[in-house]
């Protein structure tokens, strides 16, 4: 008798025991009891070192799942599934547990749309990047001048500097400050070519000399017809030992200095001993200046030849170029009667009764 009741008890407890199995089952993989109903995709962000558990944590407190433990307990049952890559994931709403870990885990690595204005300097970059990506502007000025990073790069310089060109680019969310670096230079590795490589050997220039040049044209002037002819101007004054004298490299010096006003003309940035004042100093700086674009790279290489060994403003946009001393100093005199003359238009401006 005894027997008989405890074959039956045994029957009973494996039937709930299926019927146990097949609601996990049925909960887990079929029905999503256990995810909040929402009209649009919820976004996720998985930062680097997230655990399973932490990802777990991060569903719950965006409001994607009601309750930890179904999914905790899926992560023992699908281990290999539960190795989900940095990165942002906008979750479906409805989807059941085992329909989260696939997505997440099937995921391509999501990626951030970068643009890298012209001409503009690495920190303006490390601000970029830090706002963009999951990584901070700290961290990439760090990586910034790294040197295992700049020899593992093949950058034969201090720092970044020069290599980030302008452009559009698709980074990966989750990209380390090193990852964006290696990224970037390879976008420049990938434009400055063979090709651009012996041209600049046959000039006499190594790679980082190019770019500190490109970067000083690509400051002067913000139109790529100008571009050879300043490149022109430039690599003249090289050639008979003139100092360049380029505003920019003084203006670089005081922004490394952290006394910039905005004022160019403030003596004191001119005067400033640094070998990247080529006011003070001659040849090239020991390295560029910001980071160019294609196009002032391409103007350095392939320079508009010329006689001219001056330029200046003209107040209008562009510059007048000359070939002596008196003849600069006869534009140049014109560009500050034009400044003053926007300086007095300003004036009277300001001064005159407003019309209602």
């Amino acid at each position: 008798m005894l027997l008989r009741y405890a074959i039956r008890a045994l029957v009973v407890v494996f039937i709930l025991a299926l019927l146990a199995l097949a609601a996990g089952y049925l909960y887990l993989f079929k029905s999503s009891l256990n995810s909040h109903q929402y009209d649009e995709p919820k976004l996720i962000k998985i930062h680097r070192g997230y655990s399973y558990r932490d990802i777990v944590n991060e569903l719950h407190k965006e409001g994607v799942i009601k309750r930890k433990e179904p999914m905790l307990l899926l992560g023992r049952l699908m281990r290999e599934t539960r190795n989900i890559k940095p990165g942002r994931y906008y979750v479906p709403s409805g989807m059941t547990c085992s329909e989260i870990v696939l997505y997440l885990h099937s995921r391509k690595q999501d990626e951030a749309k970068i643009r890298i204005p012209d001409g503009c300097y690495g920190w303006d970059v490390a601000k970029i990047i830090g706002e963009n990506l999951d990584t901070d502007s700290a961290s990439f000025m760090k990586a910034f001048s790294d040197p295992k990073l700049l020899k593992e790069l093949g950058v034969d310089a201090p720092n970044f500097e020069g290599y980030l060109l302008a452009d559009t680019y698709n980074i990966p969310w989750a990209s380390t400050a090193e990852d964006a670096l290696r990224f970037l230079v390879g976008q420049f590795r990938a434009f400055y070519n063979d090709t651009l490589r012996a041209r600049a050997e046959r000039m006499g220039l190594t790679e980082l000399e190019v770019l500190t040049l490109a970067s000083i044209v690509q400051r002067e002037t913000g139109l790529k017809e100008e571009m050879p002819l300043v490149a022109g101007v430039y690599l003249n004054r090289l050639k008979k030992g003139m100092k360049l004298q380029a505003d920019p490299t003084f203006i670089y010096a005081a922004i490394l200095a952290g006394d910039y006003d905005g004022n160019p003309n403030a003596p004191r940035h001119r005067e400033r001993d640094s070998p990247y004042n080529t006011y003070k100093y001659a040849g090239l700086p020991p390295g560029p200046i910001g980071n160019p674009t294609r196009e002032a790279i391409l103007a350095t290489l392939y320079p508009k030849k010329t006689d001219y060994l001056f330029f200046v403003a003209t107040g209008y946009g562009g510059h007048n170029f000359s070939r002596t001393y008196e003849e600069h100093s006869r534009y140049a005199e014109l560009y500050y009667a034009r400044r003053q003359q926007i300086r007095d238009s300003l004036a009277r401006a300001e001064t005159a009764p407003s019309q209602k």
